[in-house]
């Protein structure tokens, strides 16, 4: 049974925003049409309009609702807020593995929407708590002197490229991402995570 992709939104909005999430995965989001997106759907264009004002309020809310579904699968993976750096560290590591395995349409689109141009004057749908996570481990990380205090995206950019290019190459049969390649892989971003491994100031 295939899992879907944000399974935290229900009924006809719900429909609506998996259907964009697959046509935006396929065509991106310029190419994407309403009318083509009512199609994916099975609903009238004007359903859609009583649900989002436009494409860019859909394409908004269809980040923030696919950033919490990837917060949720991490929280759910036993995530312990009072374990220390290196573990918290691991348990998203390994979540965000997972979780992009096994519905790579929905970190896709996170991926491509906080790289566009398109959207990246536009409002960003970005709740602090969806963040918080990753946060708390950097400045934890930092003031533990276990990473050197460079800025957040510095660590988040080595985070999620590394971790995408990983997956991607497992979903085209180019690279086995099991329990044992995960913890490889971890231990590699451990060591460019701390200080030993940063460059010096």
């Amino acid at each position: 049974m295939v899992r879907r992709p944000i399974r935290h939104i229900e009924g006809t909005r719900g429909t609506i925003l998996e259907a964009a999430l697959r046509l935006f995965d396929e065509h991106g989001f310029r190419d994407t049409s309403m009318s083509a997106l009512a199609d994916e759907a099975g609903v009238g264009a004007g359903t859609i309009y009583r649900h989002f004002e436009n494409k860019e309020d859909l394409v908004e809310e269809l980040y923030e609702a696919a950033r919490e579904e990837a917060h949720r699968s991490v929280l759910n993976m036993g995530f312990d807020e009072g374990a220390p750096v290196r573990d918290r560290l691991y348990t998203t590591w390994r979540a965000v593995i997972l979780n992009y395995i096994d519905c790579p349409r929905l970190y896709r689109f996170i991926l491509k929407y906080e790289s566009s141009a398109y959207l990246r004057a536009k409002r960003r749908a970005q709740t602090e708590d969806l963040r918080a996570p990753f946060r708390q481990i950097y400045e934890d990380g930092v003031a533990q002197g276990l990473f050197a205090p460079l800025p957040e995206s510095v660590y988040a950019s080595f985070f999620t490229g590394a971790l995408s290019h990983l997956v991607q190459e497992h979903l085209n049969d180019g690279l086995a991402l099991d329990d044992e390649m995960i913890d490889r892989t971890f231990e590699m971003l451990w060591a460019a995570y701390t200080s030993e491994g940063a460059p010096p100031e």
